[in-house]
């Protein structure tokens, strides 16, 4: 018997049971309940610090494709609340447990979800589960609030050029924010240049040029000067900042506390969703007064953000170059990107890799590659494809060795012999003999486990072989469609079908390595 444990310690609290403790629960537990069987233990144990409220977890995804997989007949929690906090998803996960027959054990509930009414509980207690996590988000949240509220920092890395102290209030400890003098020349430098005239691309290649890293010693992107630039926490609290908070639906406290002296504290710019960071409106952000020194003035400040609104625009590709645009990385991991300039009236065209380019040979030390040498490589091996799909490489590699059909015949074998053994023990139980056939029997109950064990990874290995040929028979029609209609097809046609089939392209000098 195959137990899947998942542990998983509490986000929330310290005080939680350890990873180690509900382990060795689990197994004490399944020692006790699974006594007559040969015992085999898979553990899940990388969801530490990870929260219940969703399923986006790694271990949990790992286990829940070892169930599709049936390589598992148990499922084993310490508690509940470990493996769910949600009913929906816990509902979802049950009945993908049932379709693959295996059974679910919670330690600490014992539960039996053979019957109704422990189904029913079962249920029950998933509620209660999601019911405790949403209260605690909410008291998390609301005191989040107030802290942001009353100008005080929440935590989290620092604004650049910031940092956080500590300040008594009471008998508490809190933290605010205040200006890092070493540091804040960087801040005051940017909005300097956007003032000045410099778009961010062009403030990005000027810092670049310069030798201006971030305060962790990288060169500053466009992302991150964006957001240097938008955030309210450089701004002075002038009354005009009031008025523009105000207009754009800002939560602000008294105007009267906008005398000019100190800077401001943003809250509620981003909420984390179930799979991404939301970036929010103006009209959610929640606007304090800190205690430290403004950055920079109300006007300038507000300038900025008016430029900003100013330049937006729907943005489309300047050049539609690069077959492999958005599919290919560079050897080190980072993105491969393409630039196109023109030079004494002939245009150029070069794939190149996002590190390298912003943060020097350095950290990489690849080459510009000139476009069409790199295409023409690709559409040489999707020729070489369509001669001979055996070519065709998948990310997920399969196993050729399958032994279905040997196990199936021994299994039989092992099935038959148990049958005349038994038959021959009912007819000498009263025998001397009947001690011998008995340790035949369990002898061959061994050998039948182990083979059903075995019959399983087989058939597992069988599937995922036939849905490795399906893709690859998609893959090669993809593949001779493109080259049929290249001529005829848009660039963007191009570019979203190589992105469907190809998994992996890596660029290593001047070589692909593609996987479908």
């Amino acid at each position: 018997m195959v137990i899947g444990i998942y542990p998983r310690k509490s986000v929330y609290r310290d005080n939680s049971d350890s990873v180690e403790v509900q382990i060795n629960m689990c197994k004490e537990y399944a020692g006790i309940i699974f006594r007559d069987a040969v015992l085999e233990f898979k553990v899940y144990n990388k969801d530490e610090g990870f929260s219940g409220k969703n399923t986006n977890r790694p271990s949990f995804q790992e286990l829940m494709k070892d169930v599709q997989d049936n390589i598992l007949d148990v499922v084993m929690v310490y508690k509940l609340d470990r493996i769910s906090r949600n009913v929906k998803e816990f509902s979802a996960m049950y009945d993908t447990f049932e379709q693959h027959g295996v059974a679910f054990v919670s330690v600490k509930e014992s539960f039996d979800t053979s019957t109704p009414i422990g189904r029913t509980v079962m249920y029950i207690l998933a509620a209660f589960a999601q019911l405790e996590r949403e209260n605690t988000s909410e008291r998390v949240g609301d005191n989040m609030l107030a802290l942001a509220e009353a100008g005080r920092w929440t935590g989290g890395n620092c604004p650049s050029g910031m940092t956080s102290i500590k300040k008594k209030i009471g008998t508490k400890e809190h933290s605010f924010l205040v200006i890092d003098e070493n540091e804040i020349w960087r801040i005051k430098m940017l909005y300097e240049l956007i003032l000045s005239g410099y778009t961010i691309t062009k403030i990005e290649r000027y810092c670049k040029n310069h030798g201006i890293r971030s305060q962790s010693g990288k060169f500053l992107s466009t992302s991150q000067i964006h957001n240097i630039i938008t955030n309210p926490v450089y701004c002075q609290n002038a009354p005009e900042a009031y008025e523009y908070f105000l207009e754009h639906g800002c939560k602000l406290p008294d105007k009267r506390l906008f005398d000019g002296e100190h800077g401001l504290i943003s809250y509620g710019k981003h909420k984390t969703g179930k799979d991404k960071t939301l970036t929010m409106g103006k009209d959610n952000w929640t606007i304090s007064i800190g205690i430290h020194e403004p950055v920079i003035s109300a006007e300038d400040w507000i300038n900025v953000q008016n430029r900003l609104q100013g330049n937006k625009q729907f943005r489309k590709r300047k050049y539609d170059v690069g077959l492999l645009k958005g599919v290919m990385k560079c050897g080190c991991g980072s993105k491969i990107v393409s630039r196109t300039y023109c030079k004494n009236d002939i245009w150029f065209s070069y794939y190149y890799c996002d590190c390298m380019a912003r943060r020097g040979r350095a950290y990489c030390n690849s080459e510009y590659v000139r476009v069409e040498v790199i295409d023409n490589l690709f559409l040489k091996e999707l020729h070489r494809i369509r001669l001979n799909p055996d070519y065709i490489l998948l990310q997920d590699a399969v196993s050729d060795i399958s032994n279905l059909s040997a196990i199936q015949s021994e299994l039989k074998v092992v099935n038959a012999s148990l049958g005349n053994l038994t038959h021959s023990l009912q007819e000498n139980m009263s025998s001397t003999a009947a001690k011998y056939i008995i340790a035949q029997i369990e002898e061959l109950d061994k050998q039948k486990t182990e083979l059903e064990a075995q019959l399983r990874k087989a058939e597992l290995i069988e599937r995922n072989k036939k849905k490795a040929e399906n893709t690859k028979q998609h893959v090669y029609e993809q593949i001779c469609y493109l080259l049929d209609n290249f001529d005829t097809l848009s660039y963007t046609s191009k570019n979203e079908l190589i992105r469907k089939v190809v998994k992996t392209c890596t660029l290593k000098e001047k070589n692909l390595d593609i996987s479908f």
